[in-house]
């Protein structure tokens, strides 16, 4: 019986040293926890004197609403500086030339084939030149004319107020006109 006893008790005491390793175990963990804890109470108190988290947050929160609107203004800034370029191109480009216009005719009745033209160069208000060159077996001229709202004050032949007529804008650009 002795034996059995001494039995039990060797199982017993295993058993304990079992349950204090596990609670050494155990123990170890909670200590490496609690510094983990300890150290993120000391950011926060880092942050704010008394780590008043709703004051942190007001804080944050505060900070934020400041860079949206600060955001925001530069964004409304930029986009005014935008328009303004767009007003700026759209001005400058209405006076540049658009598509010129070629229109090729013969000229003389007597000659075989279209070698004589005239071209149009005008902007969006039909302002440029026009130019024309009349060919001949003998000679050729050229002739530059100006043109100021669709008209000139020279004499235009019929193919001159062809080729301006082709210029003209046939559409307006989607978007709005700055004048």
């Amino acid at each position: 019986m002795l034996t059995q006893i001494q039995s039990h008790l060797v199982i017993a005491l295993g058993l304990v040293a079992a349950v204090a390793v596990i609670a050494v175990i155990l123990a170890i963990i909670a200590l490496s926890v609690n510094a983990k804890l300890r150290r993120q109470v000391r950011r926060w108190k880092s942050i704010h004197e008394t780590a008043d988290l709703d004051a942190v947050y007001q804080n944050t929160m505060g900070a934020v609403g400041e860079i949206r609107a600060t955001l925001e203004r530069m964004e409304q800034e930029e986009i005014a500086e935008l328009h303004q370029d767009l007003k700026n191109l759209r001005r400058v480009l209405r006076s540049k030339v658009g598509t010129p216009q070629v229109y090729r005719y013969n000229a003389f009745s007597n000659q075989g084939s279209d070698l004589s033209f005239s071209v149009a160069l005008l902007d969006e208000d039909q302002n440029g030149v026009v130019l024309s060159s009349i060919y001949g077996r003998e000679e050729s001229r050229t002739y530059a004319k100006p043109v100021m709202q669709g008209a000139s004050r020279y004499p235009l032949t019929d193919e001159e107020t062809s080729v301006i007529s082709q210029a003209a804008p046939t559409a307006e650009p989607t978007g709005r006109r700055d004048h």
